[in-house]
């Protein structure tokens, strides 16, 4: 009974330490998709400024 108590309170206790990293990697995969977004609209703009020959 008691190491079923203490496998239980181990199992737990690594779950909560896991809970933080996957909140970050949603924080991570945000800032991700916002870089990859602002670097399509910087090749937009340069191939823009390409067809007008500035």
């Amino acid at each position: 009974m008691e190491a079923t108590a203490l496998f239980i309170g181990i199992f737990v206790a690594i779950i909560l330490s896991f809970f933080p990293l996957i909140l970050s990697r949603k924080r991570w995969r945000a800032a991700h998709d916002r870089e990859h977004a602002r670097r399509i609209a910087d090749a937009r703009m340069n191939a823009k400024l390409l067809r007008l020959n500035i």
